[in-house]
């Protein structure tokens, strides 16, 4: 059994391919903390952009309010209450809005979990604008918001639960430790 955790690290150190681009989850990682490459700009939400986010929420707040009979309640029953929502097919494939709304809601609980890790960027690159959660300091940054979109647009029920803890893992170097080797410090108990 002590093999597997180093066997499961050396996996997904070598599945990950160190680039600019994004990857199918929607990371995009360096292999230090450096300076984003001159195409990128990475700067600090805007009002218009809170303002967005908030809204987005709080109408995911009442789909599931009024769908499933629970709110998003920003923590960890909000990965049940979005797997509610995509394997009651209660979001349609082409309802992007919804679809990205869940990507926030995922994102706020990375965020929940590491608050002093994570913020919320505005990430601008060659192919367009996004909102993104990066690692203080640092040009690492997750994608989501599209985590959710991008798979169910082509039709795809995506695994909550897996998603969150594959995010949360790719950004595991800038994690709290607990002590003695004890693993991520994570805030929300598990």
């Amino acid at each position: 059994m002590n093999y597997l955790k180093p066997l499961i690290a050396l996996t997904l150190t070598c599945s990950v391919a160190i680039t600019n681009a994004q990857t199918p989850l929607n990371v995009v990682s360096e292999p230090t903390p450096v300076a984003p490459p001159k195409d990128v700009v990475i700067k600090e939400l805007g009002w218009m952009d809170k303002n967005k986010m908030e809204q987005e929420l709080t109408k995911l707040s009442e789909l599931t309010q009024t769908k499933l009979g629970t709110p998003i309640r920003k923590d960890l029953s909000d990965l049940d209450t979005i797997q509610r929502l995509v394997d009651k097919n209660l979001v349609e494939q082409d309802d992007y809005e919804t679809q990205q709304a869940m990507g926030l809601a995922l994102g706020n609980l990375i965020l929940a979990d590491f608050p002093n890790t994570f913020e919320w960027k505005i990430y601008e690159d060659e192919i367009g604008r996004s909102r993104a959660l990066c690692v203080k300091k640092t040009s690492d940054c997750l994608f989501p918001i599209t985590m959710l979109s991008r798979r169910m647009e082509v039709g795809t029920k995506p695994d909550v639960k897996k998603i969150h803890t594959d995010a949360i893992m790719r950004m595991e170097k800038h994690l709290p430790k607990l002590p003695y080797d004890g693993g991520i410090m994570y805030k929300f108990p598990r």
